[in-house]
C-alpha cells in the first residue's frame, strides 16, 4: 500500500525538479528523500523520474502517478487550513438539539449573534420534546431542554448545565373577563371557570403547569389540546378559552393578548437548562456558544 507521506515527497520533488532543494524545502536530508522516492518507485514497479543534469525529469509513469499525488496534496493543504481555522474558530458546524419553544423564542437571537461574529460555523436545530431530547444526547453538540427535568440517566460525558429561569403566564385575550378583573394577577381558583388550552403532554410548559396545581391541589379537565406555542396563540385568539405558555414566548403577540401571573406575582417558573458534553469533549465552537449562552443569562433575567 502506498505511503502518503511518500506521494507528498514526490510532489515536491516534482515540483522543484531537485531531489536536494525538495530535501531543503521538507528540512529533511537528500538520502531521506532519495529512500522515499526509491520506495514508492519500488511499489510502482517502474522508474518514475530519469535525471538530467543536476535535476530530475518525470517518466510517463511519474507524471501519471503526479495527478494522483497532487489531488492529495491539495486536499491535505486543505485539511491543514481547516484544522487552523478550526482552532479560530473559523470553521466547523454545531448541532442543537431543542424543544420547539426554545428553538422559536429564545435560540436566534444567540444563533443570529453568532453567525454574524463566526460566519464559517454552520448551526443545525433539531427540535424535539425534552425526554427525547435527553435519550438523544449523543446525536447533538448541545441540547436545550425545559424543566420540571425527564427523570432518565445522562451518559457522564455530558452535564446539564442551568440557564434562565422563566415563567409560565396565564394567555389570555385583552378583552377577556379575567384580563379585565385581575390586571396583574389571576388566582388559580379562577381558572376553572374558563375552559383551558392545553399543550401536548410532553410540554414543559404543561408539566410545569401541571405540577403547579397538584400542589395547589386542583385539578382541572383537559378537552382542548393543541401542539406548540403559536397554536396555543391561535387558539386562544379564537376564544377557544384560555391558554398558557412561556412568558418569553409572549413577548410579541401582538395587542390583542395579554398575559398575566398566575396565584401571585412571582407566579408559576420554570427552568431552562443546557446539556452539553463535558468540558474536554467540547469542540471549540461548541464552547464558543455555550459562553455566549452563558453570558446573556448572567445578565439577564428573562422572566422579569
Amino acid at each position: 500500500m502506498v505511503n502518503p507521506q511518500h506521494l507528498l515527497t514526490f510532489t515536491v520533488v516534482a515540483r522543484l525538479r531537485s531531489i536536494s532543494r525538495a530535501a531543503d524545502a521538507l528540512y529533511l536530508s537528500q538520502p531521506a528523500v532519495s529512500g522515499q522516492l526509491r520506495q514508492l518507485q519500488n511499489l510502482v514497479g517502474e522508474p518514475l523520474y530519469a535525471r538530467r543534469g543536476y535535476g530530475i525529469e518525470l517518466t510517463a509513469a511519474g507524471q501519471g502517478l503526479l495527478r494522483y499525488a497532487e489531488t492529495l496534496r491539495r486536499a491535505h493543504a486543505q485539511a491543514d487550513d481547516y484544522i487552523r481555522q478550526l482552532q479560530g474558530v473559523e470553521a466547523g458546524s454545531i448541532h442543537i438539539g431543542s424543544t420547539s419553544t426554545l428553538a422559536s423564542y429564545y435560540l436566534p437571537e444567540y444563533v443570529v449573534r453568532f453567525q454574524q461574529a463566526y460566519p464559517g460555523v454552520s448551526v443545525y436545530i433539531d427540535t424535539d420534546n425534552s425526554l427525547a431530547l435527553m435519550r438523544r444526547l449523543e446525536e447533538f453538540d448541545i441540547g436545550m431542554i425545559e424543566g420540571p427535568l425527564p427523570d432518565i440517566p445522562m451518559s457522564g460525558q455530558y452535564e446539564l448545565l442551568p440557564w434562565v429561569v422563566d415563567e409560565v403566564v396565564l394567555v389570555l385575550r385583552a378583552g377577556h373577563p379575567l384580563a379585565q378583573r385581575y390586571p396583574d394577577v389571576v388566582p388559580m381558583a379562577a381558572l376553572g371557570e374558563y375552559p383551558i388550552i392545553w399543550r401536548e403532554p410532553a410540554s414543559g410548559a404543561r408539566q410545569t403547569f401541571e405540577r403547579a396545581l397538584a400542589e395547589a391541589g386542583m385539578q382541572l379537565p383537559v378537552k382542548i389540546v393543541v401542539t406548540g406555542v403559536d397554536a396555543i396563540k391561535e387558539a386562544v385568539r379564537a376564544g377557544l378559552g384560555i391558554g398558557f405558555a412561556s412568558f418569553r414566548a409572549l413577548a410579541h403577540a401582538g395587542p390583542d393578548l395579554v398575559c398575566r401571573h398566575i396565584e401571585d406575582v412571582r407566579g408559576i417558573s420554570w427552568n431552562l437548562y443546557v446539556a452539553a458534553p463535558v468540558g474536554r469533549l467540547r469542540s471549540r465552537a461548541t464552547q464558543t456558544f455555550l459562553d455566549a449562552l452563558t453570558d446573556v443569562a448572567d445578565t439577564a433575567d428573562l422572566g422579569d
